[in-house]
């Protein structure tokens, strides 16, 4: 809860799943990717080079004037919801009780509530910082990095804990451009666009080479 009670998300949580949903996606093609969140299985800041989730998230060891990193804003309710539904709506609890695995059944005295965010909310959030881009040979304004970015976005379909349980559950929505500025000049970025290009990141260990 914010500092009003209001129900929120967690920047961290969103940049976590949002991570994970990338390390899959650069996996299935055939992309280097390290192994979190064991800092010795991750790419060093300031030796060799980083894989490309580590260009976008970051990794353990980078310098301390290292500007290259995303802030991910916690995402917080949009003011509608608040006003329609009222503070006693916006949260519900749901008693359960806990199943022996043992037996199948269950188990007596772990009768529990848990209190959830209400389905349907609409929260909002922003991503904003510093990336070095890596440019898709031939094409204007198509990065690696965004690609990959945008598709993990549109990946994740649930957040929070109790997910196996069908709790969390979401879609992230996108904007339609993103703003880019870069070599003295602001680059407006269709979000489709980006997305649809999954399929360049086959290229992406051969153009890349060095940083």
């Amino acid at each position: 809860r914010d500092a009003r009670s209001h129900p929120y998300i967690p920047g961290s949580s969103i940049k976590g799943r949002v991570r994970e949903a990338c390390e899959r996606l650069a996996a299935a093609y055939n992309l280097r990717v390290c192994h979190p969140p064991h800092p010795g299985h991750m790419c060093g800041g300031r030796t060799g080079r980083r894989c490309i989730v580590c260009r976008i998230f970051g990794s353990p060891g980078g310098s301390e004037g290292d500007l290259e990193c995303l802030h991910w804003d916690n995402a917080y309710l949009v003011s509608p919801w608040v006003e329609a539904v009222g503070d006693e709506g916006l949260t519900c609890n749901r008693t359960q009780v806990a199943v022996s695995r043992r037996r199948g059944v269950a188990q007596e005295g772990l009768l529990f509530s848990q209190e959830f965010a209400s389905a349907g909310l609409s929260f909002q959030t922003a991503i904003t910082g510093f990336l070095h881009l890596t440019p898709v040979a031939g094409e204007k304004g198509i990065y690696y990095e965004l690609i990959l970015l945008l598709a993990g976005l549109r990946m994740v379909d649930s957040l929070g804990g109790k997910r196996s349980g069908g709790a969390g559950r979401c879609r992230l929505a996108l904007p339609p451009r993103l703003v880019v500025y870069g070599d003295g000049e602001q680059q407006e970025l269709q979000t489709s666009v980006l997305a649809g290009d999954l399929d360049l990141l086959e290229l992406y260990e051969a153009e890349a080479g060095g940083e």
